[in-house]
């Protein structure tokens, strides 16, 4: 349940405790009354007069009792809200509070609910000009029926602009511009101002004593003026970023909706495609280069649709965490070197791995093993010569694992973005022989998060780069360690 926002003296219990107070009192008040006529009257009438003597008395008090239990309420009022005397001591207590509201709900609480009972007025109603489009004054608080609604540049809201620092409607008026405030009771207008634009305006209902409004009531919602219009264009802030994030949220979710449907209906046609290939070729109407081209344009294809489709469900949640034992980091790299051997001698480089005996890493191995040959791939993929080293250490409870190669580098100001979405780089795309998506180290990046590890790009330069990734390591397996090479 929300706190209500309130500011000192006037809380919740503090209201609670002086009605209690009040209508025990107006009950004292009716019971003396009642002994009063009974003491008085009983020397004077018959047992037979004394019913009608006391149902004459009950109705006198019955038409009595609102105006009494209201002087009761106000003398309860004046001693417990002492600090409503105090009109300095109210206004650092409510710009206080105004400071650290942003919610519309808790504005609403703090000057409709709380600030228009302090002050004895029948009803208020705050007005917000509605972010982001700023076309409608809307009223704060669930309760309020639509018709409250106001346009910006309204006949109501142009009236309240020309406002110097208040507008008392006559309710005897019979202009257009005054019957949506008529039809809310309101009598007062107080608008807030930012610079020269009107954000919001409060309308005040009559004031419970009396026909017209205390001075000293007008002088203190002037002064308030300022510090709400404050309150209102945070909260109109707030209300905005909460618009926009779940626009955002709407716009990832439709995103994922369409790369999934578009997956997998393109998933159909290409398997078509592939089993035609294989037919075409068996009984020789391919030659074998024509086969060999359709085949792998179909591959390139699915790898497409399947990295694509990987990077939009590769979240955290989506590999439960290994439980039992560790992940051997020479084991690994050296699983690394067989599967990429025969891509480095075809491009003549040298992989290099070295990795202390006894190095375990924590997490899903899966995982692990994707982010790694993902940098892996990306070092050969843009290597024309040289050698590639996959080096492994311990450090302050960390695994870590660095990938370096002799490519071409990244420049600077490409490097902030190395590790976003399909972000492919001046240099890589200057690369035709080597096409990608741009997703291989933003899915390296998300695995090695999911284990509570880190990424980044350690150096780079024109000859070459190093990307190291930090896992937390974990106990002592028996491994021998890793000293290998192969290729170059």
């Amino acid at each position: 349940m929300r706190k209500r926002i309130t500011f000192a003296g006037a809380d919740p219990r503090a209201r609670l405790i002086a009605s209690f107070v009040a209508n025990a009192l107006l009950a004292i008040i009716v019971a003396a009354l009642l002994m009063t006529v009974t003491v008085l009257l009983s020397p004077w009438l018959t047992d037979e007069q004394l019913p009608v003597a006391y149902l004459v008395v009950m109705v006198l008090l019955a038409l009595l009792i609102v105006p009494i239990r209201r002087q009761v309420r106000t003398f309860i009022n004046h001693l417990t809200y002492r600090d409503w005397q105090n009109g300095e001591e109210l206004l650092r207590d409510m710009n206080g509070a105004l400071s650290r509201t942003l919610e519309p709900e808790a504005l609403h609480t703090l000057i409709v609910d709380d600030l228009a009972q302090r002050l004895l007025l029948t009803s208020a109603t705050l007005w917000m000009l509605q972010p982001p489009e700023e076309r409608v004054f809307v009223p704060l608080g669930t309760e309020q029926s639509p018709d409250a609604t106001l346009l910006a540049n309204g006949a109501s809201a142009n009236r309240v602009r020309q406002a110097q620092s208040y507008l008392l409607l006559d309710p005897a008026t019979d202009a257009d511009w005054a019957k949506p405030f008529q039809a809310q009771g309101i009598t007062l207008i107080i608008p807030m101002l930012i610079g020269q634009q009107l954000v919001g305006f409060l309308g005040c209902g009559a004031p419970l004593q009396g026909r017209t409004y205390p001075p000293r009531v007008v002088k203190l919602l002037i002064t308030l003026a300022p510090a709400i219009a404050s309150a209102l264009q945070n909260t109109r802030a707030y209300a905005t970023i909460a618009q926009l994030n779940q626009q955002l949220r709407t716009l990832d979710q439709l995103k994922a909706e369409f790369i999934e449907h578009v997956g997998h209906e393109l998933r159909t046609p290409l398997t078509f495609l592939s089993l035609t290939s294989q037919i075409l070729t068996s009984n020789g109407t391919l030659t074998p280069l024509l086969a060999n081209a359709l085949e792998s344009g179909v591959l390139r294809l699915q790898s497409l649709i399947e990295r694509v489709l990987l990077f939009e469900h590769n979240t955290a949640s989506t590999f439960p965490k290994q439980h039992g034992k560790g992940i051997a980091v020479d084991e690994l790299l050296d699983e690394l070197l067989d599967d990429y051997q025969l891509a480095g001698q075809i491009k003549g480089l040298q992989l290099v791995a070295e990795a202390p005996p006894g190095l375990l890493v924590w997490g899903n191995r899966a995982q692990v093993r994707r982010a790694l040959s993902e940098v892996l791939d990306n070092a050969i993929r843009y290597s024309k010569r040289g050698q590639i080293r996959l080096t492994a250490s311990y450090q302050d409870g960390l695994a870590y694992i660095s990938i370096t190669d002799q490519g071409p580098g990244i420049p600077a100001d490409e490097r902030d973005q190395l590790f976003s979405p399909f972000f492919r780089g001046r240099l890589t795309r200057a690369l035709s022989e080597t096409p990608g998506t741009g997703l291989g180290l933003s899915i390296a990046q998300r695995d090695i998060e999911a284990q509570g590890g880190r990424i980044w790009l350690e150096q780079s330069s024109p000859h070459g780069s190093t990307i190291c990734v930090a896992l937390p390591a974990t106990g002592q397996s028996e491994s021998q360690g890793l000293s290998r090479a192969v290729g170059g």
